[in-house]
């Protein structure tokens, strides 16, 4: 079993490779998408004038066409892989795609004795579209009409001068000649739209973890300035201490493996508190419950995310990281709203978010300093040990307790 699985993943890796040659480590998703489907295109081009002489009967032009064609289409897959000129690459196809069919169409008799081998040619095009784009397709489309004229306007001397092949072969080259290139067309658009629907879920992931799923939605919608009040909020603001000291002496590969398995547990509890993680910087972390969704125990969500954060930590270090979380808690109104434009960020404003701050940076290690503002919405519900009072700048001295860490209500 374990031989097969091994199997199976270096064909897919040996595919991966041979379909991605074009690509280069700046290429966005669009971009490699493209690049893939004509690298694709150009295999099946080469795959697919060997059959040649097979449908032709041994025709001789059909045995000149199935060593021209496919010797073109590997030169051209060739020098892109040295090259990684992919423009080049692609014009080069969609010429071979577009002129091939048309000389096919005449040296067998014209559209009846070629039995509509010209439909290979609408392939230019549409690689093209997938390949280069829709303006670059236009012109293309129209080359295209312009060889269905040409050839139109040679079949009248061509056909009374090329004795048409067998009926029976004429069937079996009308069945290849619309089911292929049709056939061709319809996979590549599906592989084409497949590919487009994962890097559009991919792009949405990545932006739900940037900024709450409620916002990005309003994004994708097209709204450009998301600003809103939230009068009931809780805010939490946790920062590690000793960890400056900590990181001198430790490796920096251990440092950010152990930031990010630790800040992974705490998105972890997040989610399953309904708190909005806001951000990270550093060693300290940014939650906010009652944002943007609004509840009613936004208070309460907050204190069970702080036990939950101080219960990780004492699970996650080792006696060689002495590290202690500092946590502070405020409730009441803030603003918040999405901010840049290269890398966007959904981020909190107000007092609330003064004091919160300043919960945690007067906060003792290892508990969860909350302003008087959560206390009064936890009361009776929750203990405390009241602290002596904190100055706030631009808000005066305010009173502080110290969340009691016993079975969360």
């Amino acid at each position: 079993m374990m031989t097969g699985g091994r199997s199976r993943s270096g064909v897919r890796g040996l595919l991966d490779r041979a379909i991605g040659i074009a690509e280069e480590a700046s290429d966005d998703d669009d971009l490699r998408l493209r690049k893939r489907v004509l690298v694709i295109a150009g295999y099946i081009l080469i795959l697919g004038a060997l059959q040649l002489p097979v449908l032709a009967q041994g025709h001789p032009l059909s045995w000149v066409l199935a060593i021209t064609i496919p010797l073109v289409g590997a030169i051209n897959l060739v020098v892109l892989n040295r090259t990684r000129r992919f423009r080049r690459y692609a014009h080069v196809l969609i010429l071979t795609v577009l002129l091939f069919p048309a000389a096919i169409e005449v040296t067998l008799g014209g559209l009846g004795g070629a039995s509509a081998s010209l439909v290979f040619a609408f392939l230019a095009p549409v690689f093209a579209l997938l390949g280069l784009g829709p303006r670059t397709a236009t012109a293309w489309f129209m080359a295209f009409l312009v060889i269905v004229l040409a050839v139109i306007l040679l079949d009248p001397p061509v056909s009374s001068q090329i004795t048409p092949q067998p009926y029976p072969l004429r069937l079996v080259w009308y069945a290849a000649n619309l089911g292929v290139p049709l056939g061709i067309t319809f996979a590549l658009l599906r592989y084409s739209d497949l590919r487009r629907r994962w890097a559009e879920a991919r792009s949405q992931e990545l932006l739900t973890n940037a900024i709450p799923p409620a916002i990005a939605a309003r994004l994708q919608r097209g709204e450009t300035r998301i600003a809103e009040s939230y009068p009931n909020t809780t805010v939490l603001f946790a920062d590690l201490a000793g960890f400056t000291p900590w990181t001198r002496q430790t490796d920096p590969g251990q440092v950010v493996s152990f930031l990010d398995q630790l800040f992974s547990q705490f998105d972890e509890l997040a989610a399953r508190h309904g708190v909005e993680k806001i951000k990270t910087v550093g060693d300290a972390y940014m939650a906010a419950a009652g944002v943007p969704e609004p509840r009613a125990d936004h208070a309460a969500a907050a204190a069970r995310l702080a036990i939950g954060m101080l219960r990780a930590l004492d699970h996650a270090r080792g006696a060689d990281a002495p590290l202690e979380l500092r946590i502070g808690l405020a409730s009441g109104p803030v603003v918040g709203g999405v901010i840049g434009r290269q890398r966007i960020l959904f981020d909190l404003w107000g007092d609330t978010v003064n004091v919160a701050s300043r919960m945690q940076s007067s906060g003792i290690p290892g508990r969860v300093n909350v302003a008087e503002s959560t206390q009064e919405l936890l009361a009776g519900g929750w203990q405390f040990e009241a602290r002596p009072p904190v100055d706030v700048k631009g808000l005066g001295a305010m009173t502080t307790y110290l969340l009691v860490d016993r079975d969360m209500p």
